[in-house]
């Protein structure tokens, strides 16, 4: 007769789960291998903030790092990735550590840090205060980052299918953002950068407040604005949105109907990784 399980409260896996799912995007793997493999030298200490799977850490363990600390709040990543540098035998090489990116002080400053915490305009995942907390708490001065710069675009959008999400039949919701495929949103306008930053020399207060002009191409409904990125991990080798990321989409409070040649302005605030301080305004 079979045992009945006993009684255990389970979290749910979607972390780990999601953190498995990314190792199918090939393309972003590539390149993050060969930016390591580009910098990692013999002996380096490396910290790897938001290992998720380790297979970062598992490439810089690779590229004969000397000593690797990779970094994850979550239990059942952390355990997937010590399974994962058990099968690739560098289990030695790396001490995983679980705790959030800011409570890790390492006993010796880092030689390189690498810090995959990217996510469409930087508003919801910690990439910019992560990069803060190396740059002060973890890596030497003469040390590495990987990525380096991060650039973010921004461009008035139609998509009807997004919109309409937020109704069923005669059930409202609130309008938040949301993650988006391309082919849900229309361009009305050419995209603009919003801000270039320099992961190195980021500062604590870090805050993006920019008002964009855009000149319409065709006539249209705005529904919302579509953020993306482009990360510049080392040298030429750069990360885009068709390496695994959606965009995001920011819904308006209304929408606005516009025509070929009419001049769309707003003003976008907010502190990244600090998702409820988005603030648009349309001027």
């Amino acid at each position: 007769m079979a045992k009945l399980m006993k009684d255990r409260q389970y979290a749910t896996p979607f972390t780990v789960l999601h953190a498995a799912s990314l190792l199918g995007q090939r393309s972003r793997l590539v390149k993050f291998r060969n930016a390591i493999q580009k910098v990692v030298k013999d002996g380096d200490y490396v910290v790897d903030l938001g290992t998720g799977s380790g297979v970062l850490a598992i490439m810089a363990a690779k590229a004969k790092a000397g000593k690797v600390s990779a970094i994850e709040i979550n239990p059942e990543s952390i355990e997937y990735a010590r399974r994962a540098a058990r099968l690739n035998g560098v289990e030695d090489l790396i001490e995983f550590v679980q705790c959030n990116f800011s409570d890790f002080v390492p006993d010796t400053r880092a030689d390189i840090v690498i810090c995959e915490m990217l996510s469409s305009m930087m508003l919801i995942e910690q990439q910019i205060p992560a990069s803060v907390y190396a740059i002060e708490r973890i890596l030497k001065p003469s040390g590495v980052l990987i990525p380096q710069e991060v650039d973010i675009f921004l461009a008035p959008v139609e998509s009807p299918e997004i919109w309409g999400r937020f109704r069923f039949q005669e059930i409202q919701f609130p309008r938040v953002v949301q993650s988006a495929i391309h082919e849900t949103t229309r361009d009305l306008a050419d995209m603009s950068i919003l801000e270039s930053l320099k992961l190195m020399s980021l500062k604590q207060d870090t805050t993006i407040d920019e008002t964009l002009q855009f000149t319409i191409v065709d006539k249209g409904t705005v529904h919302g604005l579509v953020g993306v990125f482009e990360a510049r991990l080392c040298g030429d080798i750069v990360l885009k949105m068709e390496d695994g990321w959606k965009q995001l989409f920011i819904p308006l409070e209304q929408p606005i109907e516009v025509s070929s040649g009419d001049i769309f302005t707003v003003r976008v605030a907010y502190r990244p990784g600090k998702y409820d301080s988005l603030s648009i305004e349309i001027l």
